[in-house]
This record gives C-alpha cells, sequence and structure tokens, in this order.
C-alpha cells in the first residue's frame, strides 16, 4: 500500500513539473513572438512611446529605498502621438 501511495506521489510531480515546463514555454513563445513584432516596428523607423505611468518614477520613502512608485502627470499636459517616425 506504501509503495502505491509513493509511486502516485511520484507520478503526480512529474505531472505537475511537465505541466509548468509546458506553461513556461508558452509564455515564452508569446513573449518572443511580441518582441520580434516589436523589432520590426523599429527597424520600419517607429519609434513607439511608452506611457505617461512607465516614465515618471519616484523613489518610496526611507522605509523601502529601493522601491519606485508611478507618479501621475498633471492634468493639463499633452502627450504627441504614440508612434513617431525615428
Amino acid at each position: 500500500m506504501l509503495t502505491i501511495a509513493i509511486n502516485a506521489l511520484f507520478a503526480f510531480a512529474g505531472l505537475l513539473a511537465v505541466a509548468v515546463i509546458a506553461h513556461s514555454l508558452a509564455e515564452a513563445r508569446a513573449a518572443y513572438a511580441r518582441l520580434m513584432r516589436e523589432g520590426e516596428v523599429l527597424r520600419a523607423g517607429l519609434a513607439l512611446q511608452a506611457s505617461a505611468r512607465e516614465m515618471s518614477l519616484r523613489p518610496v520613502p526611507v522605509l523601502a529605498p529601493r522601491r519606485a512608485v508611478a507618479m501621475r502627470r498633471p492634468a493639463g499636459v499633452r502627450l504627441p502621438l504614440p508612434a513617431c517616425a525615428a
């Protein structure tokens, strides 16, 4: 009985490991395809503009000096078009 339980546990752990590896592979392929598309856009001469939330980072106060938090831009500031010719 104990050997059946141990074999079932090893089989379950193996199946779980295969599922995790397959999921990571699928995510990696999607990320690679996204990077290739962005590379094609850059080679075409267009530069994508990052959003304001990605660009304006400020350090958090003394308690956590290594973290950064996104700051909102003032409402009156307008950003240029999302893509610009290089």
